[in-house]
């Protein structure tokens, strides 16, 4: 693989992690569920593995409940043909909707990413390890 087509792909997982965050403030589900394979695990501690539908029901449930707000920082992407690594330091606050205090959490994430057929990197595992802070 070029240095070419490898910045071209790192460009494109920055862009997915982007997308991820506007959609997670936005409550977009929808948008979410694009930016994922079908066969999606989300690990995170203390909880069993989330699989796509768990992630949708959790997700709708939250939002419904709590606005979002996300930031993130890339600090590695590591690609091997249609495979990569994105080690991100994440901070997510929750604010309920109804009112009342803002919480933070933040920690590091490691996502592995697959490239479909189509080019599209989507989110294949997903490891969160945010805690309160």
């Amino acid at each position: 693989m070029t240095t070419e087509s490898t910045q071209s792909d790192e460009q494109k997982i920055r862009d997915l992690i982007n997308a991820w965050g506007e959609a997670s403030e936005a409550g977009d589900l929808t948008a979410q569920m694009q930016l994922m394979t079908e066969d999606v695990v989300f690990l995170t501690s203390g909880s069993a593995p989330m699989r796509r539908k768990q992630f949708a029901e959790a997700f709708a449930a939250m939002v419904a409940i709590m606005h979002l707000t996300c930031r993130s920082n890339v600090q590695e992407i590591t690609i091997s043909g249609d495979l990569a690594l994105c080690w991100n330091l994440l901070e997510v606050s929750f604010t309920p909707i109804e009112g009342g205090q803002t919480r933070k959490h933040a920690g590091n994430v490691l996502t592995a990413l697959r490239r479909g057929p189509n080019g599209q990197w989507r989110i294949w595992r997903d490891a969160n390890l945010l805690t309160l802070v």
